[in-house]
């Protein structure tokens, strides 16, 4: 029998790739088997599996509008499995301990950070370290909600955090909130992301940036900075003339650059996969100065320095990692100076409105 693809996603025959995926994402939930037992949205669940990998498919979509069904159904085609393209296009597997009261997610959701808990929404608060975001993890916990009954039940959801997840992205849960009296339905579930104030790094999308001190002779020397970069240690090495508020850029060291929603968390070590894109690492180096000079050193850093001699300058560097671990060795570039950074961002504010005086 024929049928109608448009019509089983509510779709006009010109409707956008982007418009079919949120038509099939929308029936999908509602007529999953686990989450409606009718055998009428079991055959629906199936019929709109068939339709989105017909109609997402620009091949099989163009040969679906000249000739018709029957030249993409599956007699002409691998047969499809509904619970696999669920699991692939909402990144989440309920498995088989769906009845046990178990979710598992490999991502957050694909539309980025948000700002405002919708309405009737329940909010559940995902605290996550900078390191757990930086190298990515999974996250098991429970979430209460109450029934038709106002009994409390618990849900165990697991979550794979991928590498590069920022504060306030989020995961909807569609009814896995509190039941409703006045709707006669159940809330979403708002899964957000916090994350937790670092006590070295701090994170400005996908840069990093770290204080560091140096001597003034470093300063003036070159030096080389050996740092614990999330269990890596690495030596930085900086060959010019440091100036009061300078900030340093060693690239491709920041925050990974979170993959595309397709990609599940934790195969980044799985071979062929791509290197990760990462922002960039800012150090923002202080001086130390020395609080007294003797009048002997002061004569020997006026020769120095008014001298119109040169010669070889040696780098020093009073970190030492020993032989312990194998240590990157990186060059770090001047980057900006801090006051012209922060001239740029009270012109970004200025920008949004008038500054108060």
């Amino acid at each position: 029998m024929a049928k109608d693809l448009y019509d089983l996603l509510n779709l006009r025959a010109d409707a956008t790739a982007t418009e079919i995926k949120k038509s099939y994402r929308k029936l999908a939930f509602q007529c999953h088997p686990d989450k409606n037992k009718s055998e009428k949205a079991q055959h629906q669940f199936r019929d709109i599996s068939e339709a989105y990998q017909i109609l997402s498919n620009p091949q099989r979509r163009k040969r679906y509008d000249q000739f018709g069904y029957d030249t993409v159904s599956e007699s002409n085609a691998p047969p499809i499995d509904p619970m696999e393209l669920f699991s692939r296009i909402f990144n989440v597997d309920f498995g088989q301990q769906m009845n046990q009261n178990v979710f598992f997610f490999s991502d957050l959701s694909p539309f980025g950070m948000l700002h405002e808990v919708p309405t009737n929404s329940l909010l559940y608060t995902l605290e996550l370290t900078l390191e757990e975001v930086y190298s990515g993890t999974q996250k098991e916990f429970t979430v209460d909600s109450k029934n038709e009954a106002g009994i409390f039940k618990s849900t165990k959801y697991v979550v794979n955090i991928k590498a590069g997840t920022k504060d306030k992205e989020h995961l909807v849960v569609n009814a896995g909130g509190h039941y409703n009296p006045l709707l006669r339905s159940y809330d979403n579930l708002l899964i957000q992301i916090k994350e937790l104030p670092h006590s070295t790094y701090t994170r400005q999308e996908n840069d990093l940036v770290r204080e560091c001190q140096i001597s003034l002779s470093d300063a003036l020397c070159g030096t080389e900075i050996t740092l614990d970069h999330f269990g890596q240690p690495v030596k930085v090495q900086i060959s010019d003339i440091v100036k009061p508020n300078s900030l340093y850029q060693v690239w491709g060291q920041g925050m990974p650059i979170k993959a595309g929603p397709e990609n599940a968390l934790g195969s980044g070590s799985q071979e062929g996969q791509e290197i990760q894109e990462r922002g960039n690492l800012l150090l923002d180096l202080t001086i130390d100065f020395p609080e007294y000079l003797s009048d002997k050193n002061k004569e020997y850093i006026i020769q120095i320095l008014t001298s119109d001699t040169t010669g070889d300058k040696e780098t020093t560097g009073d970190n030492d990692t020993g032989d312990k671990e194998e240590c990157m060795v990186l060059q770090a570039y001047y980057y900006k100076n801090k006051e012209d950074v922060m001239k740029e961002l009270l012109n970004e504010e200025t920008q949004d409105g008038c500054m108060v005086q």
